[in-house]
């Protein structure tokens, strides 16, 4: 059954990732609120945290609040309300405008309003004052803390794990923005490499396109944290214009799924092991756009979903 609930925020943020994601139960979806202006989509207030289940029932979680501003940003980590909070970041997207003198980012617990642990983004060794997340991948570790990815733009990178002190780190890639995924440990990050093919431009007319030239290349990369050495990669063949979903990686750390274009049958999800970078299996995608993949809780199948279709896979022992 398709229950829709009423989440809503400013849709003007380029980029970033949307802050919604299921709560431990998989009965709920954490989520979050924002007053917009119609028309027009600006921001009216910060966000505002909520639980929607599946019931239709809505439960508005305490605020986060900061000095540093209000709360613009929220990036999930596990399914218990911990996650990755941004304050005063996104000023120019509300109506009216104002200033951000002073950027923040936290750990937060949101079913409680706790604010974790802050920093501003001008105190972060090495990261640029004008610097704007891309995307966040975060994980809870067996301790319990949070460890965070967060990719800034333009081409930097911050590791932080809860109760230290945030650190640039070199993952290597240079692309304005790439998915990714942490193992389940924290300790190393699966990156998508946005393998494309050249040409295929056209004119303004849309009627003369140029030939598109195959590009063979990485398609990801596994690299080891803070270090940013590289453990293994893959590599894949790009026939056209490519998108890549975020990769997905087991529970028990043994596994990883990734979409991928082959040279001979098109999109693929490749279901690939952790510890050698062996492709175990090529999966036929359902669809070619608009897909996501993951596993379930116990680590025993993979999913693929493409649009209105989704596929499941047991995997062996």
């Amino acid at each position: 059954m398709l229950q829709r609930f009423d989440g809503r925020v400013t849709g003007l943020i380029p980029g970033g990732d949307l802050p919604f994601a299921w709560s431990e139960d998989a009965r709920s979806v954490l989520g979050v609120r924002q007053e917009t202006s119609k028309p027009g989509g600006f921001a009216l207030g910060p966000l505002k945290p909520f639980l929607f289940s599946v019931d239709g029932t809505t439960r508005q979680l305490p605020d986060l609040l900061s000095p540093a501003g209000p709360l613009d940003e929220l990036y999930w980590a596990g399914q218990a309300g911990m996650a990755v909070a941004a304050f005063g970041t996104r000023g120019a997207y509300y109506q009216p405008e104002h200033a951000d003198p002073q950027p923040t980012i936290a750990f937060v617990n949101a079913r409680t309003g706790q604010v974790i642990q802050s920093i501003e983004k001008n105190a972060v060794p090495g990261l640029t004052g004008n610097a704007r997340t891309n995307a966040v991948a975060s994980v809870l570790g067996a301790d319990g803390r949070i460890h965070a990815l967060i990719a800034f733009s333009p081409n930097q990178w911050v590791l932080w794990v809860q109760g230290e002190r945030p650190q640039i780190v070199p993952v290597g890639v240079t692309v304005w923005r790439t998915e990714f995924a942490l193992s389940p440990d924290g300790r190393n990050v699966l990156v998508m490499k946005n393998l494309r093919a050249f040409g295929g431009n056209c004119d303004r007319s849309g009627s003369d396109c140029s030939q598109w030239t195959p590009d063979t290349d990485t398609s990801a990369e596994l690299r080891e944290l803070p270090s940013g050495r590289l453990i293994w990669s893959v590599s894949g063949t790009a026939k056209a214009s490519s998108s890549y979903g975020v990769p997905a990686i087991s529970r028990d750390g043994r596994y990883a799924l990734i979409l991928m274009l082959t040279e001979d049958r098109g999109p693929t999800a490749a279901l690939i092991s952790m510890e050698t970078g062996e492709v175990l299996q090529e999966i036929p995608s359902p669809g070619m756009s608009e897909c996501a993949i993951g596993f379930s809780r116990d680590s025993r199948a993979a999913w693929i979903s493409c649009r209105s279709r989704l596929v499941m896979y047991d995997i062996g022992p």
